[in-house]
């Protein structure tokens, strides 16, 4: 069995030799003292061996240094990690081993170096197999320490290896022979997976890392302490008998590597800048195209909207419509108009069950808070006076354009005062038909003399449509002033191709994009058809405005 450190273990005290020196000690110093002194001597002197046995017990450890201690040739579990001085059980019953620990120490595979003199190869380490079945040469430097003092200093039976003055491993350490067979395993495993072109070149890194990674698993598994801090490829190339050729091979792939890389570099130039011309092409087509198509939608509810116009069959109403029904409940006739506040009185039953036309809905045309008279427009904020239309649908099918029917409802006229009044009386003709005699003037002038409105209605006349106002007495009237007159209203009424709000806007419309460019209109003084000639189209027809008052 080999010791730790190499070679035949040492005693570290020769007792013989103390022993002789002690017996010369106790001699001389009988000698002087007589017989009686003898045994104090011989105490002096044990007690003086005992001390300097247990001083020689004594020992330190420097920075980087960790100690193993044996008790009775057992070594202790744990290492002294702590620098310093120590005392431990000196010879024969204890022992210590003080190793440094951190120092980094190197292993040479494949060559032997020494100062001053070039690498020395040596070939049954260096060649070696790859996974495509071709000889190569690696060499390789390992670098390493101590991971576990007691694992390299008592696990492992190593003979110890000598390789030249730079290397040389006392029998007994596991990183001799252990540790360089181990290395030469590892690499040669790593080697035959791989092709002759990866070793050279292509994967040279990810051997070095493959291979201490190995390496280190086979060491722990021999548990030899030792720790793998590097693995160094240093000369990889092939057999001298075929190197001219290997290099040739090598230069053509470093060949394309650079190919390769001019290559991408021209792809990372020209694609960005391709892109960039397309991105110039692209955007404004885009946007050519979001314009078009925002146009279009544009244009599509445009037409949409004039189509819904087009095909409404809503009238407007001459006069202010009332609340006729008290529907809300509020006694307020200018509150709660709805549908029911419109009738149909005339229209066309050709099936018997009813009239074919219906009155489908009221809508206010006003602007909001509208006034429901004119002298209120003039005393609120009001700005207008509310108007209304109203629209129809037919009971079945469609309407027929320019059918006859009549619709009553509750409504308010306003009524302007003429020239040279006087003291009345006065008479005015309603704008529609009143059903019934049942007028009243709701709003009007006061001049204050006698409380109240100043006019009031004094006769009607059914077949003239004409009603007689009555002055106030004492109560001057101004020609020109308004009052407004409520009553049940008449209006005989036609289906329409569409409303004349729509026509209106149609004609108007069209005005606006025809006249720019006209240069000549004629108009018949005996029909209403206007043709507008010397468009860039030629002759353009105008659809036809709305009748003339």
């Amino acid at each position: 069995m080999y010791q730790p450190g190499g070679g035949p273990r040492q005693p570290e005290l020769d007792f013989e030799k103390i022993m002789g020196g002690i017996r010369d000690g106790i001699g001389q110093v009988a000698q002087r003292l007589g017989g009686g002194g003898v045994g104090l001597a011989a105490a002096l002197v044990v007690g003086l061996i005992i001390v300097i046995w247990a001083a020689t017990g004594i020992y330190t450890t420097s920075p980087g240094e960790q100690a193993v201690l044996r008790l009775f040739g057992k070594a202790q579990a744990t290492p002294v990690t702590q620098n310093g001085l120590h005392w431990w059980w000196p010879g024969p019953f204890g022992n210590k081993d003080v190793v440094r620990t951190d120092l980094v120490r190197r292993l040479e595979l494949g060559f032997r170096s020494s100062d001053g003199v070039a690498n020395t190869p040596v070939p049954v380490e260096a060649q070696m197999i790859s996974g495509d079945l071709n000889i190569i040469d690696v060499q390789m430097v390992v670098q390493y320490d101590i991971k576990n003092l007691t694992h390299f200093l008592f696990k492992v039976d190593d003979p110890g290896e000598d390789a030249g003055e730079q290397r040389i491993i006392a029998a007994g350490r596991p990183d001799g022979r252990t540790l360089k067979d181990a290395t030469e395993a590892a690499l040669r495993l790593v080697v035959g997976q791989r092709s002759l072109g990866e070793v050279l070149a292509e994967e040279r890194v990810n051997l070095e890392i493959d291979t201490g990674t190995k390496l280190q698993e086979i060491l722990d598994g021999y548990q030899t302490g030792i720790n793998i801090v590097s693995v160094q490829l240093q000369k990889v190339e092939a057999p001298a008998e075929v190197q001219a050729a290997f290099n040739d091979v090598l230069q053509a792939r470093q060949d394309k590597v650079t190919a390769t890389n001019q290559a991408q570099a021209y792809e990372n130039q020209v694609i960005p800048e391709a892109r960039g011309r397309a991105e110039q092409i692209i955007q404004p087509a885009e946007a050519f195209k979001r314009a078009r198509i925002e146009r279009a939608q544009g244009e599509a509810d445009q037409f949409l909207s004039i189509l819904a116009q087009f095909n409404d069959r809503s009238i407007t109403l001459e006069n202010v419509l009332q609340d006729t029904d008290n529907a809300d409940g509020d006694e307020d006739s200018t509150t709660g108009i709805g549908l029911s506040d419109v009738s149909m009185i005339v229209a066309p039953d050709i099936d018997g069950d009813g009239f074919d036309i219906l009155v489908a809905g009221v809508t206010v045309l006003g602007a909001g808070g509208c006034a429901f008279t004119a002298n209120q427009v003039s005393t609120t904020n009001a700005t207008e006076t509310c108007n209304f239309s109203a629209a129809f649908a037919a009971q079945t099918g469609d309407l027929t354009i320019g059918e006859s029917f009549s619709i009553a409802y509750l409504g308010n006229e306003d009524v302007t005062i003429p020239q040279f009044v006087g003291a009345g009386p006065f008479s005015i003709r309603l704008n529609n038909k009143a059903l019934d005699a049942g007028i009243s003037v709701v709003d009007g002038p006061d001049g204050g003399v006698v409380s109240g409105l100043d006019i009031s209605v004094s006769d009607f006349d059914p077949s003239t449509n004409i009603v007689t106002f009555g002055i106030q007495a004492g109560e001057e009237l101004q020609a020109g002033d308004q009052f407004t007159v409520q009553y049940m209203n008449r209006e005989d009424l036609a289906v329409p191709a569409t409303s004349l709000v729509t026509q209106e806007r149609l004609f108007l419309e069209a005005m606006e994009d025809i006249l720019p460019a006209i240069n000549k209109i004629i108009v018949s003084p005996d029909a209403e058809t206007v043709l507008i000639l010397g468009g860039q189209g030629g002759i353009v027809p105008v659809p036809f405005g709305p009748p003339a008052p």
